[in-house]
């Protein structure tokens, strides 16, 4: 039983070794409800992806977890969950983005791209999420 457990975890450790890992920074502006007035707000955002295929990827950005598949024309198609807002509300989301700029180098690539995500459902609903990253990828 020990030999399963350690070719287990040996196995699905090489699955994260050798998938794409990109990490992101950048800014997320989005609209708020304050004093009855919706108003523009910009915070920071912090995210690390990893590549489940060549064709999804999943990780966390700003506040939830969110899993990316390849669109048309070179965009991600988004779906996010956001176990807990600043009301102990959950949150869902579906949204799109785009690498305007990727670097075709060895070692670290980087790039620079758009995300939009609108909320579907819980506190919300309704509301948009506009992202500018750069990333690092490795």
């Amino acid at each position: 039983m020990k030999i399963v457990t350690k070719l287990t975890i040996i196995a699905t450790a090489a699955t994260f070794m050798f998938g794409g890992i990109n990490l992101t920074w950048g800014n997320a502006y989005t609209n708020e409800l304050v004093d009855g007035a919706d108003v523009l707000t910009a915070t920071h955002s912090f995210g690390v992806w990893m590549d489940i295929n060549d064709s999804m990827a999943f990780g966390w950005e700003g506040t939830g977890l969110k899993a990316g598949f390849d669109g048309p024309a070179g965009t991600q198609m988004r779906l996010g969950f956001d176990p807990l807002d600043a009301n102990g509300d959950i949150r869902t989301s579906i949204g799109m983005g785009r690498a305007w700029w990727t670097s075709t180098g060895d070692g670290w690539g980087t790039d620079l791209s758009t995300a939009i995500d609108w909320g579907v459902a819980g506190a919300g609903k309704g509301d948009f999420t506009l992202t500018m990253n750069l990333g690092f990828g490795f």
